[in-house]
């Protein structure tokens, strides 16, 4: 069947697709039982899935919920035999149909397990039922299908089971089979590791299983005809008797916790599960101290995981500035040497020291800069976002390493795209990113003599409102083991390098909602890709 332009672009193409084409009968069949909106309503709606068959086996109607057990899309489906659809049950399908068709009888309570061929689904349960629809005449047309996912049920029956055995089967077929159940309850009763109980409505003890005198010391004759009270832990008395009142009201208790009172006076932590029947309260309970005190080591460990982890982010923290702050105190070094050269001349070049000056404050200002903004990184609030220009912010970058282009004799080329948004974030971490990246290729590039060195930095506009920007370097580019490895912390190829810079780059590009990245550049040397968006 075709599927407008509108359901392909929107819709994810299915895990896998049925072989075959729909053939001229299927067609013919989808077409006669096509439904009319308001039952067409109910399929999109239904909570369950649910699917209708012509005696064929092919879908005349299926919704999207019931799509989910084999991940093929209801269009994929209609037209289609269920052989082509789910072949792993198409036998059993078959077989139902028939008998419904021939019987004019519903088979109910058919458990279907995950069919999808990515196995995505294979712990999921279904149940489904087979209904036939039937003509005025009382012919039968096709049988409608309708599947519920019990999963959860399935798991929360499982984990249960054990308890939910020794309650059943002193509650099941009494007057059946009071011999030989009586039998078998007299030995779950007596071998089982958990609390058995019956009581009545007002939570006195009428039974009580050995385990008792196992996990808590006290005997049979010491507790029956007693309630709960004189053992439970004061703070756990109102929560108990809510639970009995629930019991008693005829509501069912979920599952809850409280501490009893060991003899020896100590107190164990039991997790209950209790029903009502007949004027009697049958509960299961198993002793969970061990897993709470497992859950108490569990929480100081993590409060001594996030004491290390704040150490761990106070050396990144440091190191990171020790990392960043190199540059700037650097260019603060070689500008004041270069002042005071020019103060020694005869007579003092004090225009060129005022200017000299001017750069020493500017670098000052944004070692500042630098430690403010390393500080914002590892701090628990939000950095404060301005809206800026990424090309401007690429030309003041320039016109600080400038020079250090100039003594490498690196060839620089701008291809700054005229009109591109402004983008909103934190322009000095961003600057700090540049800087790297730009500082990198220059050192790529400083060993290089068989060909020009050329740093080529362009922008361009990326989606709806963000920019991209690529740094293209001629350098010696980057080996195929380290590429995987070159944004990860304290790895570094140099041997005066910490290895800090290019994983601080991506971690702030990050925090942008942006993309870092690196390629080789043909023929030589390395591009690295920053993608912005306009609006995160």
């Amino acid at each position: 069947m075709r599927r407008s332009t509108r359901e392909t672009k929107s819709k994810k193409p299915p895990i896998s697709r049925p072989s075959g084409r729909i053939t001229k009968k299927g067609r013919r069949s989808a077409q006669l039982y096509r439904q009319p909106p308001e039952l067409q309503l109910i399929y999109d709606t239904a909570p369950v899935g649910l699917a209708f068959l012509t005696p064929d086996c092919r879908y005349a109607q299926i919704n999207q919920r019931l799509t989910e057990i084999c991940g093929i899309s209801v269009a994929d489906h209609i037209g289609r035999s269920v052989r082509q659809t789910v072949p792993q049950v198409a036998d059993q399908v078959e077989k139902i149909v028939q008998a419904v068709t021939r019987t004019g009888e519903p088979v109910i309570g058919i458990e279907v397990h995950g069919q999808r061929v990515d196995k995505l689904n294979a712990d999921h349960v279904w149940i489904t039922s087979w209904h036939p629809l039937r003509k005025p005449d009382g012919s039968i047309v096709g049988v409608n299908v309708v599947a519920e996912d019990v999963t959860e049920r399935k798991r929360a029956e499982a984990t249960l089971a054990a308890a939910q055995k020794a309650l059943r089967e002193l509650n099941e077929n009494l007057e059946h089979r009071v011999r030989t159940e009586t039998r078998e309850r007299l030995q779950i009763w007596n071998v089982s590791r958990d609390l058995l109980v019956v009581a009545d409505m007002a939570g006195t003890y009428l039974n009580v299983n050995p385990a008792w005198k196992a996990t808590l010391g006290w005997s049979e004759t010491e507790l029956l005809g007693k309630t709960s009270q004189w053992l439970l832990h004061p703070e756990d008395l109102e929560t108990t008797r809510a639970q009995i009142d629930n019991l008693a009201a005829g509501r069912t208790s979920p599952r809850f916790e409280s501490r009893y009172r060991h003899k020896d006076g100590s107190y164990r932590w039991i997790a209950w599960k209790a029903v009502s029947n007949q004027e009697r309260i049958y509960a299961v309970g198993r002793d969970i101290t061990d897993l709470k005190e497992a859950e108490s080591e569990l929480r100081q460990t993590r409060r001594e995981l996030a004491r290390v982890a704040r150490h761990t982010a106070f050396a990144a923290m440091t190191a990171a500035i020790a990392h960043e702050i190199k540059q700037p105190l650097g260019a603060i070094v070689t500008n004041a040497n270069a002042g005071q050269r020019w103060l020694d001349r005869s007579p003092p070049a004090l225009d060129e020291v005022r200017d000299t000056l001017k750069h020493v404050a500017a670098d000052g200002l944004r070692a500042t800069e630098v430690i403010q903004s390393v500080r914002a990184m590892f701090a628990k609030g939000e950095p404060t976002e301005n809206l800026f220009d990424v090309n401007e912010l690429i030309r003041e970058t320039i016109g600080i390493v400038g020079s250090e282009l100039d003594a490498e004799k690196i060839e620089l080329t701008l291809a700054l795209a005229p009109q591109i948004p402004l983008l909103p974030g934190h322009r000095a971490q961003l600057q700090q990113v540049m800087l790297n990246i730009v500082t990198n290729a220059v050192d790529a590039m400083r060993d290089i003599s068989d060909r020009a060195r050329v740093l080529t930095i362009r922008t361009a506009p990326s989606n709806s409102a963000g920019i991209a920007i690529s740094i293209e370097d001629s350098g010696t580019g980057i080996s195929s083991e380290n590429v995987d490895r070159m944004f990860d912390a304290f790895f570094t190829t140099k041997s005066n390098s910490m290895g800090m810079g290019l994983a601080i780059c991506r971690s702030i590009v990050e925090a942008h909602a942006g993309r870092m990245f690196v390629s080789p550049n043909r023929p030589h040397g390395s591009v690295f890709h920053i993608v912005l968006p306009g609006d995160h």
